[in-house]
């Protein structure tokens, strides 16, 4: 409701604008009226919303933003580079295309099994062998329930409070798996966008003296705009449904910082039979992911050129 009557207030404020009618200064008014009362709403219910709601809940929400936030930008820049890298015509670059196309043809059940077995708690696990050969110690891995940036920080003697820890070492692996598993569909669509920009854009340029940064930044990631919005907007839906690998590689020792809001919804239709309400949760997470996308028109689609 607070949001409903920001917004209603936020259209009434814009509207009035530019006008120095009598109505137009009442319609002012009231709107800074409305405003007032949906912050107020806001303000006094939403706390109270999280500290006695289903903290499950609010768990997984907290875990998908993570997820979220450490799979998408890494997996666009690991992509773009990649991309670029193989689009120069290297020796052995169709090989490798189909190298890095691999994981993501591979069923991803059956992959995560095997990637769970890799970064096992076991010394002889591969993850942790390669951690001894470099004179470390092992890890617990996706058994892990401490924020990643906490144990980097208590490694070197400092504290850090629970708000900065970070995303469990366990969520840590399962972003690297899902950067490994989709980097090379977005290594093949950043190919064809690549393989539509005019080579003789890029050629007047250097022929000008422009450095090989100085044509990535001002020509080609300007003229892949609309391939970087797309892969984008499929990662960011693509993290907030995710379910398959994230189910495998889940362990009841990481204390459901694993869960995303996908996890739950799954929980409490089949293992708590909580039909009804595990039905309300999935329109919550259909609203989410309409926002989102929402959003990312907005921040990014004035951004786009279509050249």
């Amino acid at each position: 409701a607070g949001i409903m009557l920001l917004y209603a207030g936020w259209k009434g404020w814009r509207s009035s604008e530019g006008q120095t009618s009598n109505f137009n200064f009442f319609l002012r008014i009231l709107s800074a009226l409305i405003l007032m009362t949906g912050a107020i709403l806001l303000i006094i219910f939403v706390p109270l919303a999280g500290s006695s709601g289903d903290k499950d809940i609010w768990l997984g929400l907290r875990v998908t933003a993570s997820y979220s936030l450490g799979t998408v930008p890494f997996q666009l820049a690991i992509s773009l580079f990649f991309a670029i890298l193989l689009f120069q015509k290297l020796r052995g670059s169709e090989f490798l295309r189909i190298l890095f196309f691999l994981p993501y043809i591979t069923p991803a059940v059956a992959s995560a099994a095997v990637f769970r077995q890799m970064f096992s708690n076991r010394l002889q696990a591969p993850a942790n062998a390669l951690l001894r050969m470099i004179g470390l110690e092992g890890q617990q891995w996706l058994r892990e329930p401490d924020g990643i940036f906490k144990m980097i920080a208590e490694s070197m003697g400092a504290t850090l409070p629970d708000w900065a820890a970070g995303p469990s070492m366990a969520l840590v692996v399962i972003i690297i798996f899902s950067i490994w598993t989709f980097v090379g569909y977005d290594i093949v669509i950043y190919l064809a966008g690549l393989g539509n920009i005019p080579m003789e854009l890029v050629e007047a340029a250097e022929i000008d003296g422009a450095g090989k940064w100085q044509v990535f930044r001002h020509i080609i990631f300007p003229l892949l705009s609309p391939t970087t919005y797309f892969l984008s907007l499929i990662a960011i839906i693509g993290t907030f449904k995710a379910f398959n690998h994230i189910w495998v590689l889940r362990l009841g020792e990481a204390l459901g910082t694993t869960d995303t809001f996908s996890v739950v919804i799954f929980s409490e239709f089949f293992e708590k039979y909580r039909f009804g309400y595990s039905s309300a949760l999935a329109f919550v997470l259909f609203a989410i992911i309409i926002g989102l996308i929402f959003v990312n028109n907005k921040i990014q689609g004035s951004r786009v050129f279509y050249g």
